[in-house]
């Protein structure tokens, strides 16, 4: 049964790491002053207008989420039905859920506002009142590379080619393991059994360009797999898979890698605990003990930039 605590439960993600390190502000809106908010009822307006900011989706986010999802049901229907679903069907959907996303944005406001979970609001709406034509055209221009890509990967050709020997985890599912006496928690796209090559296959979807982050993620997903189901590293083959490019990058680990991964989960626990008054609780430190970024680049696309003017 679901619990309203006045504080948020204290765990550990690599997407809060990273917005810790991006901006403390950021990350007491994200994980402490948007708590509660969805309430409709015994909460400050504060804490409702955080969480409306914070269920904000820019074009790039929502872009690839819709594309994650449908790779996500595009799997799972050749699994279940050993039917490849097509480019034009993979697009036709994508697009629906674009349109339906700028439909709640521009028509639905009022409906947001009250429900900001249930209903679309597009970043780029909210700030700027509309949307820039040569964003629209570029992920116009993406969604049928994306998806080509992907039916053309490697990863779904191996899927297709070896199903009866590959032992499949459910994607995007909501994983966590304790490190520490933490509840950490895993988001991974996709991973895999292969049972002839006796190795463990993640794969990493990517609608965007690479990222210096990619590494330091890909290595706790790594780290995850091998205290899960306790097998060595050279069991674990890691992959993005560049869906706009169609390009693929393998990563393997060491020994060094996993210690890295511990060393700055732990050193990013000793900086999130500076944000509690109170450790057993989770109690965050005053509103202004979060400070503002000096990076003011990072604040144009934020979502959160209306409450920190």
């Amino acid at each position: 049964m679901f619990e309203i605590t006045p504080y948020p439960a204290f765990s550990w993600s690599f997407s809060r790491h990273k917005t810790l390190t991006s901006c403390t502000r950021k990350y007491g809106y994200e994980y402490y002053f948007a708590h509660n908010g969805w309430l409709s009822y015994n909460v400050e307006p504060f804490h409702q207008h955080a969480y409306r900011l914070k269920k904000l989706q820019s074009m790039p986010i929502l872009f690839g989420q819709i594309v994650h999802h449908l790779i996500e049901q595009a799997i799972t229907n050749y699994i279940q039905t050993g039917q490849v679903t097509s480019v034009a069907e993979l697009v036709n959907r994508a697009r629906g859920q674009l349109n339906a996303a700028f439909i709640d944005s521009t028509r639905h406001v009022d409906l947001w506002r009250q429900k900001p979970n249930k209903f679309y609001m597009m970043q780029e709406i909210y700030y700027d009142g509309r949307l820039n034509p040569e964003l629209v055209h570029d992920y116009k221009e993406r969604l049928e590379a994306v998806f080509e890509n992907f039916l053309q990967s490697e990863t779904f050709q191996q899927i297709t080619a070896q199903t009866g020997s590959l032992r499949i985890g459910e994607p995007e599912q909501f994983r966590s393991m304790k490190i520490e006496d933490i509840q950490v928690f895993v988001v991974m796209d996709f991973h895999f059994y292969d049972e002839m090559k006796d190795k463990w296959i993640i794969i990493d979807w990517k609608t965007g360009g690479a990222s210096e982050d990619d590494r330091q993620q890909l290595a706790f997903y790594a780290y995850y797999i091998q205290q899960k189901y306790g097998v060595a590293l050279e069991q674990i083959d890691v992959y993005n898979e560049y869906l706009v490019t169609g390009q693929r990058k393998k990563y393997t680990f060491s020994s060094l890698d996993m210690d890295n991964i511990l060393h700055t989960f732990q050193r990013s626990v000793l900086e999130m605990k500076k944000y509690q008054a109170d450790i057993f609780t989770n109690e965050p430190v005053d509103f202004e003990d979060f400070e503002k970024t000096s990076d003011e680049w990072k604040c144009i696309r934020c979502n959160f930039k209306e409450l920190c003017k």
